[in-house]
Parts: structure tokens; C-alpha cells; sequence
């Protein structure tokens, strides 16, 4: 952790170097969506819903060269409190939830600040979907992935592009609310997180990625911890002509304060993926992506279900819009024996 506090202070006291900074430029962007959500498995009606998140970003240029950027994004809640109190929030009330400032120093790479942003996991790096990552929806599976650096309020340091298209990252993170202001006082003592990330790019088309994090415990008194939290993921993807494959795996070790004979204490999560998409002509693709998610415990007397998941998706462009149809079927959701599912999203996305 020192070497990782050396690094990123050093970067960030090279700051100090800087005489002034010339006036950024502000933009918005997003997504115009709207989205018809059907869910067979469970007692749902289906669902009609329109994208609601907004990315504001700042921009600018620094006199010795070095680039800065700022992102704020709103996102309405689903959830809030009635309650009249100024200080609550009511259903659909914005909130600033992610946020993150970097400065690219030239060929001496970009430093960032980060409060529920900035994640390098590569638990997705496989998915090839030309939708979205249905597990990633709001049908809530269960299948576990390790965390990242976005839980976190986090310093992070990026390599400038190395041979082989490589780049590199290292985040030290600590405890934080959604829109941790400036001056912020820290949280309550809690954990926090060490990462690193690597992408290499060795030959034309093949791109391979790599996460590792662990929790630093806080000290809270407990002597029983027999497993303390760490994870990673990594994936290959590959792309030829219009054909694309990828391939990937991500664990995640939760922290275990004791092991008992019998119990369902989890040693650990593994997850396997492999995905393809084909781009049929310049307005049509498909892609077909499978999924599974291990559960291995403590103990073997303890049985175990794995969550299983495919999906099916096609995406057509009418030029300004995208029209997508996405489907998917799950075995044993929340690591359930025969608690199955089945999802079929149909969305149109307006550029802009």
C-alpha cells in the first residue's frame, strides 16, 4: 500500500508545477432510450421505462500542455423516502452519483480522482452482446462478481500507451457516500481496496485484459476472520473480419469470519463467460453469449446450484436509432435450486 500511496501522491503533488489553467468547455451527453421489459419467472408486470442519466463534463487545457476533465453524472432514484424533510429525497429526485476528476499528463499518464466511478474490473471484458450485459439488467439473477474500484471513494494512476498497446492501472480506495462533496469528511473507519488492471493489445485484433483487487481490512476487533476479501477477472476478446469471440472468468473471495462443518460459509465465487457477435451487414448484428455462475463453500457437505444464464440479442440500426431485441434464460437465479427465469428486453436508443 505504501508504494501505491508513494505513486499517486507524487503524481498528484507534479500538479503543483502548473502555473494556471485555461477556461474548459461544458457538455452533456446520454442516451435517449425507452425500453419494454418482459420478465417470465417471477411475479412482475412488465415493465416501460426511459433512460434518465445525464453525463455533464468539463473540459480543459493547462498552460504546460496537461489536459483536465471533470464528470458529474444525475441519476434519478427509484427508491427515495416520502418523508417532508428537506434533507431526504423523494422518488425520482437526481442524484450526483458518479463523479470523477483526471489531469493527463502527457506521456506521464493520467492521474484521477474518483467517487463511485472509475472501475477497471474486467468482469465484462469477454461480453460481446450488442445489447447490453444481461446480467446486468433489472431482473437481479444473483450471480456475485468482485468489486472495484468504484465502490470505493479511490486515487487512481493510469500508464500513458505502452508497446503493445498496453496500459496499465493501479487505485488505492476508501470508504464513500454517492456525491462525496469536496471537503468532505472521511466516512466511518472501514476497509479499503488496492487494484490493478492491465490491457495488452499484442497482435491486430486480440485484446486481452486483466483485474486483481484486495480489501486491507480495518482493524475492527475481529480475531475469527479466517478469509479476508480479494477477486480479480480477466478476458480475451478477439476479432476477425465481422466475427467477434470473447472469453472470460472473474472471482470474487468474500471475507469469512469462521469455518463450520455443514455451514453455507462461501469460500468463493467463479464465474465463466463466453460470448460471440457477428455484424450481418452494416445495420444488423446479432450475438449469443453464455454465462455461468459457481458457488463453491467452505465445506463440501454443503450442496451448491449454479446459476446458469444465455442470451440470444440483435441489434438493427435505422440510422439515428437503434432498434434491439435482447432475450435470456436463467437456471437456479440466487444460486437456487430450479428458480428459473426468462427476460426479453425490446429497446429503441436515439443518438445524440
Amino acid at each position: 500500500m505504501k508504494t501505491i500511496m508513494k505513486t499517486l501522491f507524487v503524481s498528484i503533488a507534479s500538479l503543483s508545477l502548473m502555473f494556471s489553467v485555461n477556461a474548459g468547455e461544458l457538455s452533456v451527453s446520454g442516451s435517449a432510450k425507452a425500453t419494454y421489459h418482459i420478465t417470465n419467472g417471477q411475479n412482475k408486470d412488465n415493465g416501460i421505462g426511459i433512460t434518465n442519466e445525464l453525463n455533464f463534463t468539463a473540459s480543459g487545457e493547462m498552460d504546460n500542455g496537461y489536459t483536465w476533465k471533470y464528470s458529474m453524472e444525475l441519476d434519478p432514484t427509484t427508491t427515495g423516502d416520502t418523508a417532508t424533510s428537506p434533507s431526504n429525497t423523494p422518488p425520482g429526485g437526481a442524484l450526483n452519483d458518479d463523479t470523477h476528476i483526471s489531469v493527463t499528463m502527457n506521456d506521464l499518464g493520467t492521474v484521477k480522482v474518483c467517487v463511485s466511478e472509475c472501475s477497471n474490473g474486467k468482469e465484462y471484458a469477454f461480453d460481446q452482446s450488442v445489447y447490453t450485459s444481461m446480467t446486468d439488467t433489472g431482473l437481479s439473477e444473483g450471480i456475485t462478481y468482485p468489486a472495484s474500484e468504484s465502490s470505493y471513494a479511490s486515487l487512481q494512476y493510469h500508464t500513458p500507451e505502452l508497446p503493445f498497446g498496453t496500459t496499465g492501472s493501479i487505485a488505492y480506495g476508501q470508504q464513500k457516500k454517492d456525491g462525496q462533496s469536496g471537503n468532505a469528511q472521511g466516512q466511518a473507519n472501514g476497509n479499503s481496496i488496492e487494484a490493478y488492471s492491465l490491457v495488452t493489445k499484442p497482435i491486430d485484433g486480440l485484446t486481452v485484459s486483466g483485474h486483481y483487487y484486495d480489501i486491507q481490512d480495518f482493524d475492527d476487533g475481529i480475531t475469527t476472520e479466517d478469509q479476508l476479501e480479494e477477486g480479480g477477472s480477466w478476458g480475451v476478446e478477439y476479432a476477425i473480419g465481422n466475427f467477434t469471440a470473447g472469453y472470460g472468468k472473474s472471482y470474487k473471495a468474500p471475507e469469512v469470519s469462521g469455518i463450520t462443518a455443514g455451514a453455507t460459509s462461501v469460500e468463493y465465487y467463479e464465474n465463466t463467460g463466453i460470448s460471440l457477435a457477428f455484424a450481418v451487414n452494416d445495420a444488423l448484428s446479432v450475438s449469443y453469449t453464455k454465462e455461468d455462475g459457481e458457488v463453491n463453500y467452505q465445506t463440501t457437505a454443503t450442496a451448491s446450484y449454479d446459476i446458469g444464464m444465455t442470451s440470444v440479442q440483435a441489434a438493427y440500426s435505422l440510422g439515428g436509432a437503434t432498434l434491439s431485441i435482447a432475450q435470456a434464460d436463467y437456471d437456479n437465479v440466487g444460486y437456487a435450486d430450479g428458480v428459473d427465469a426468462k427476460d426479453t428486453i425490446i429497446a429503441v436508443a436515439f443518438a445524440f
